[in-house]
């Protein structure tokens, strides 16, 4: 049973769920027209280390936060997840945005560690400002980065400004390189993108649906876990609020893009299979057979719900 399989830690999940996601980005890559050159074979495998890197990458933060117990449900969720929306494999600027913002949650959630907070903040606004690059609005980012510094012990008003010095770090570096290169700022002003509420892509079944699964797993167990808050203890809890603080922001990042093409959604991804897995992990696998075999059997139900649509989707 899946609750029992991934309810563990095992190599075997990781290279299941790496195939997996090499499975999805040649799925979708073998339904589009194809440019076959050594630069395109060297990109899209550049790509599909770092979709892999990314769901390592979220493992680690979860372990080293303590984030969920000892199990691979989030990195399941996050795998399935970006199996259901393949399009999401389609824009590399997205890709590189998600994988630093991802190293930027990282650090954002060791804030609630006092030590090296300084060069964990200015580490946490590079990751950030970079990925703004590739995606503008990821400067909304620096909002959770503000309140796991409010949240941190110690706090003094250095750190609260140190994030400004990691922008401006990024950003006079990008304005030389334009200067250098092209002999122009010109970047600045193509930097910042319209916000486009233009949905219509939408609906397409291939990303309507997905995308109303995974908004309904966010509210589903986000609701659950705001619930729950009040049954950790204080240090736990921080982390906990700190993690939906983030889910909410990444919405905003979501919607705040310049095209609405459902690949926007990997950016809630990350958190929302936390969040997810916190719910799934409620009661061990044993235990909830034994006493509630309704809750254990709908866990089940839904980790193979979530294993079986990406399938299902790719013909759609």
């Amino acid at each position: 049973m899946l609750t029992r399989f991934f309810g563990k830690s095992n190599p075997i999940n990781y290279l299941i769920l790496g195939i997996f996601i090499i499975a999805g980005y040649l799925g979708i890559l073998l339904k589009t027209p194809l440019v076959v050159s050594a630069y395109q074979i060297f990109l899209h495998v550049s790509f599909i280390i770092l979709s892999v890197l990314s769901m390592w990458l979220l493992d680690f933060i979860i372990r080293k936060n303590s984030l969920t117990k000892n199990n691979t449900y989030a990195i399941l969720f996050f795998t399935c997840f970006m199996g259901m929306l393949p399009v999401i494999f389609l824009q590399p600027k997205i890709l590189l945005a998600n994988a630093f913002l991802i190293l930027a949650l990282r650090r954002i959630m060791s804030l609630h560690s006092d030590k090296n907070s300084t060069k964990k903040i200015l580490d946490t606004s590079i990751w950030i400002s970079l990925a703004s690059l590739f995606y503008f609005w990821s400067l909304l980012f620096f909002v959770p980065l503000w309140i796991a510094i409010i949240q941190k012990p110690n706090t003094n008003y250095k750190q609260m400004l140190m994030p400004f010095i990691g922008f401006l770090a990024i950003f006079s570096i990008t304005t030389a390189y334009h200067l250098l290169v092209n002999d122009s700022i010109a970047w600045i002003f193509n930097w910042q993108e319209t916000i486009n509420l233009d949905f219509s892509k939408y609906n397409s079944l291939s990303v309507l649906v997905p995308v109303t699964v995974i908004l309904a797993f966010y509210i589903w167990t986000g609701m659950f876990r705001v619930l729950k808050l009040s049954a950790f203890f204080l240090k736990m809890k921080s982390n906990y609020l700190l993690l939906l603080y983030v889910s909410i922001i990444c919405v905003f990042i979501a919607l705040a893009g310049p095209e609405k093409t459902g690949a926007e959604l990997l950016f809630i991804l990350a958190p929302v299979s936390i969040i997810a897995a916190n719910y799934i992990e409620k009661f061990e696998a044993e235990r909830s057979y034994e006493t509630d075999a309704i809750e254990f059997w709908f866990k089940e139900a839904l980790l193979w719900l979530v294993v079986i649509l990406p399938f299902v989707f790719l013909f759609l």
